[in-house]
């Protein structure tokens, strides 16, 4: 019997990802975390970041989240994702730049601007750069 994972990655506007995987691992809320073939049930929140899965081919394939959850059943799991890119669908001078201005914006005090919201959009937008990368 093969020891498969069925995943599937969805997003508000299309699936971005079907098939039978080995194993994948998941930017959970609290830290990054692998689910191999017999996993135990589970339901996370996912964080922005690095959702990376190894297909049955052995090859390895990459995709940036951007939060969302993770429900896991009998080998049987479901990423519902805000968004899901490849690392060649994310523009890295555009990244780098989104980084700057994020920066620009704090140290100019914008007004709302807190250091919590900033700390936030700067971890989600270097995570974005750092999966833009891999490609």
């Amino acid at each position: 019997m093969s020891k498969i994972i069925k995943l599937k990655i969805v997003t508000p506007t299309q699936t971005v990802f079907e098939g039978d995987v080995e194993n994948f691992t998941a930017p959970g809320a609290a830290g990054a975390f692998q689910v191999l073939y017999n996993h135990a049930p589970i339901v996370s929140k996912l964080v922005p970041g690095l959702f990376k899965f190894v297909l049955t081919s052995g090859a390895e394939a990459h995709y940036y989240v951007s939060g969302g959850f993770l429900e896991l059943h009998q080998n049987s799991g479901t990423v519902l994702a805000d968004t899901a890119e490849l690392p060649s669908q994310i523009n890295i001078a555009e990244a780098e730049r989104h980084i700057v201005e994020l920066r620009q914006r704090y140290s100019n005090h914008e007004t709302g601007f807190t250091t919590e919201v900033f700390h936030e959009a700067l971890d989600t937008a270097s995570a974005r750069l750092a999966v833009a990368k891999l490609g």
